[in-house]
């Protein structure tokens, strides 16, 4: 029967720790049957010193995937960047079981799901997405890949990001723009400040003849100038964030987003990829308490909308602190130096809890003119 090692690991865990009960369960089951046929089958269930310690054997085998399995299966936070880590774990896990003669009678089981990781890692191969992720991860970055992997995959892991990287900053800041700029300064209708010595000096060089307005070539070295100092622009854009040596704060990466302006934009694409399908499973399950046999005929527009009032509910989106912000920063700064940052409080006012008071308005339609208000 195929079943699910979480499910399993679950079931193993609860029947170990209620094992002394167990056996007294199924002793007063066996002397509540008449029939001694039954009695006989239901004394044989009863596990022996030697099959717990299988049980306890088994339950370790299961608890390193399980708790893999679990770290990357967050529905609030990204989690991609720990699937690899946590394949990782288990297969050096149960590589080091599957040679430990103490489990030698679940062998066969450790190979079929050594087998079964090598097939998530020929599926991996073929995205970038993983590597990616574990790369805008700014607590890590490169770090697990340095710490556990070859050089060889190390430097081509690299590669593939700076590839995402270069593609993605050329999106941003096109090869056109800076070759207009380039031939702008060159033709004489615009400051020759940005003009090279080569320029100049072909300039100089040029016939008497040749009319003033005319347009001038383009030389190819300062074309292939600026073709170098966008590539240098790029790697420059490139180091900045994975030479960062403290790393970007917790909790401040979109905050310092402005300063990497093409990892930002990777992170809105790469961040948003769900690392298991457990968030979208909830939400099925969830629509299915809110549509009852006795609820079948509401609408779609009125489901949608009543998932979304118990998903702000449950993660508190109505009520939450502010993050930081200019104008926050600017009440602080009002603060340090002493100064009233809320003049308009009236003192003396001990019976009202100004902090447990809050106004939620909810708009019961939008063609209404009426608002209720309600009041805590």
């Amino acid at each position: 029967m195929k079943v699910r090692w979480s499910s399993t690991y679950m079931m193993l865990d609860r029947a170990y720790s209620l094992r002394k009960y167990v056996v007294p369960f199924l002793h007063e089951l066996a002397r509540s049957e008449d029939s001694s046929e039954v009695q006989r089958k239901l004394y044989q269930l009863i596990p022996s010193k030697v099959e717990w310690e299988r049980v306890k054997l088994f339950q370790r085998v299961l608890k390193t995937a399980d708790e893999c399995q679990q770290r990357f299966s967050s529905e609030n936070n990204p989690a991609l960047h720990l699937a690899l880590p946590a394949l990782e774990e288990v297969h050096a896990s149960w590589t080091n079981q599957s040679e430990d003669p103490k489990y030698a009678h679940f062998k066969p089981g450790l190979q079929a799901g050594l087998h079964k990781i090598e097939q998530y890692y020929e599926r991996i191969a073929d995205n970038d997405a993983y590597i990616m992720f574990m790369v805008l991860d700014p607590q890590r970055k490169l770090t697990h890949i340095k710490e556990n992997w070859t050089e060889k995959l190390h430097d081509e892991a690299l590669a593939v990001v700076q590839k995402l990287f270069r593609e993605r900053y050329y999106q941003i800041y096109p090869k056109s723009n800076v070759r207009a700029v380039s031939v702008i300064s060159r033709t004489g209708s615009s400051s020759c400040v940005n003009r090279t010595r080569a320029a100049a000096l072909a300039e100089l060089s040029s016939d008497e003849e040749e009319s003033d307005g005319a347009l001038r070539p383009v030389q190819p070295m300062n074309m292939l100038s600026d073709e170098v100092a966008a590539e240098q622009a790029c790697e420059r854009a490139f180091r900045k964030y994975l030479e960062l040596d403290d790393g970007v704060p917790e909790g401040m990466e979109i905050l310092n987003g402005h300063h990497y302006p093409v990892w930002a934009s990777l992170a809105r694409d790469y961040l948003a990829i769900m690392a298991t399908s457990v968030s979208s499973e909830r939400a099925f399950s969830s629509a299915g308490i809110t549509i009852t046999k006795r609820r079948n005929r509401l609408k779609g527009d009125i489901v949608e909308a009543l998932q979304l009032l118990k998903s702000a509910l449950r993660k508190s989106l109505f009520l939450f602190k502010c993050g930081p912000s200019s104008a926050t920063e600017s009440v602080l700064v009002d603060t340090k130096d002493g100064e009233d940052i809320i003049p308009n409080i009236q003192k003396g006012t001990d019976n009202v809890d100004d902090e447990s008071e809050f106004e939620l308005v909810v708009d019961l339609n939008s063609d209404a003119e009426d608002i209720e208000v309600l009041d805590d």
